[in-house]
């Protein structure tokens, strides 16, 4: 025993102010994994820690159970003080600080009537993922839900107005040399955002299980969703000069490589690039020997019988759905990819056959970067916040926003219905106009058309006060047909 203790003080000696410790202390620093890497060290946790004597699971597991109980009988005061306790206990348990800081902000504030009761637990669940980042620094998991709790918990909730201004005037939240238009919590969520983004991009921190594309866009997100805040709140000029930094964050988050599933490097705002690559690919190919996919194309659509080839030429419009996969299958048999055309070279001219299948491999491989970019492009909506950023900062667009803002203001609170009627009508026609120029706002996967229905509903509601209907010129009726789901308006579009 007394020989071991020599390589055992060599080997764990912890490090000091004057010392760097042992081999292992020195590989817990080089690896970053000593408490002090990972974070805060909380000598209250680790003194508890130890006093368990090596029961810790027990203790936690305990904890855990009284922790439901407590919320399972409302008795919010035991279960905060439980939490603190487990919080000393699992201090790098990420999964932990998430659960715990969801419970408080979004279970247990819908618990009380007042609205400064829950904002008070929706603050307490921030400040509790605070305490968690401070003990796991730069874990983008916690920097991400920091940026989502205060940004969408706060600007998304049924009682956002209150909460929105409760956190403007939460001196905890904000440090003192903040200004004042900048304690928006859309702002903070974002500046918490692009902390994660900053521990991955330069701190070598992992996502984890987490989406890179939801995690790169939501800085860009997070500033269209204040843009859209301040606009809702009359701050036109103040919103526009946001959208304009909107579009620019959604173009820098287009440039940025995000990692497809399968690892390949994928930028979200280069499908035109690849698209012209992929065109000056191709042609390089089909100079080798002019007319290769004519004749290819002749050759497979003669291996096809009579019967096939007259099923091809069925007009779109005339096929049956039991036929879709058969037609499908003939299209496939008949469909010139860019390897028949080398290895069609390669046959004829051996010389240039490794030139085309080098050219083949590259096409193969950006159409593939191809489908997935646009793939990705469209789960992200990423042509419309695009355009939506584009459209929002135009003179018509803001024009439109403000007066349906005065409309609203005209009929909520003045009651005149006159004014709030013309209001909406100059408004509605300059929602027109925005439309004429960015006609893909108001697509399916968009949100616009949404909102712009609810504004008709509004004008509806002045149009009963008056005894009146949508009238036939109405210039928006193209809203109503495609995003009435609720068929309210069912009765005006039979008028007409």
């Amino acid at each position: 025993i007394a020989i071991l203790m020599l390589p055992l003080a060599w080997l764990s000696a912890p490090a000091t102010a004057n010392s760097k410790g042992g081999k292992l202390a020195e590989l817990r620093k080089e690896n970053r994994l000593s408490q002090a890497n990972l974070g805060e060290v909380d000598p209250a946790s680790e003194t508890i820690k130890l006093a368990t004597l090596g029961l810790r699971g027990i203790a936690v597991n305990l904890l855990w159970e009284k922790a439901n109980n407590y919320k399972m009988k409302e008795d919010w005061t035991n279960l905060t003080a439980t939490l603190e306790q487990l919080a000393k206990l699992q201090p790098n348990f990420i999964t932990f600080w998430k659960f715990q800081a969801w419970n408080l902000s979004y279970n247990v504030s819908v618990e009380f009537d007042d609205y400064h009761d829950r904002y008070y637990y929706v603050r307490r669940g921030i400040q509790f993922l605070t305490e968690g980042e401070r003990h796991n620094v730069d874990n983008p998991q916690l920097l991400w839900d920091l940026g989502w709790f205060v940004g969408q918990k706060i600007g998304r909730a049924d009682e956002h107005v209150q909460y929105r201004r409760l956190f403007k005037e939460d001196e905890d939240f904000h440090p003192t040399d903040r200004p004042p238009d900048q304690r928006d919590n859309w702002l903070v969520g974002k500046e918490w955002y692009l902390k994660g983004v900053d521990a991955v991009n330069n701190r070598n921190q992992s996502l984890g299980r987490k989406s890179p594309r939801i995690f790169f866009s939501s800085p860009a997100m997070s500033q269209i969703n204040y843009a859209d805040a301040i606009e809702e709140e009359g701050f036109f000029d103040k919103a526009r000069r946001a959208w304009v930094k909107a579009a620019d964050e959604w173009r820098q988050f287009g440039e940025l490589v995000i990692e497809h599933s399968t690892g390949v490097p994928l930028r979200l705002g280069e499908p035109k690039r690849l698209e012209k690559e992929i065109a000056e690919l191709r042609a390089k190919l089909d100079a080798i020997l002019p007319n290769a996919r004519e004749q290819i194309a002749k050759d497979k659509l003669k291996s096809l019988t009579d019967e096939e080839r007259k099923f091809l030429e069925i007009p779109a419009a005339e096929v049956k759905t039991e036929q879709f996969d058969h037609l499908n299958e003939l299209r496939a048999k008949t469909e010139v990819t860019d390897r028949d055309v080398a290895e069609f070279i390669a046959g004829e001219k051996p010389a240039e056959k490794n030139q085309a299948l080098q050219l083949a491999s590259e096409l193969q491989r950006m159409e593939q970067r191809l489908n997935y970019t646009v793939n990705y492009r469209r789960d992200s909506n990423y042509d419309y916040w695009e355009s939506r950023c584009a459209f929002e900062q135009t003179k018509n667009a803001l024009d439109a926003r403000e007066l349906m803002f005065r409309a609203k203001q005209a009929f909520r609170d003045k009651q005149d219905l006159n004014t709030a009627k013309r209001l909406y009508d100059e408004g509605f026609a300059k929602w027109k106009l925005v439309i004429d120029e960015f006609p893909s706002i108001i697509n399916d996967e968009a949100t616009t058309g949404d909102d712009l229905l609810d504004y008709i509903k509004d004008y509806r509601k002045v149009l009963d006060q008056m005894e009146e209907t949508i009238s036939e010129d109405f210039p928006l009726w193209v809203i109503i047909e495609n995003f009435d789901k609720e068929q309210d308006f069912l009765e005006d579009l039979t008028r007409y």
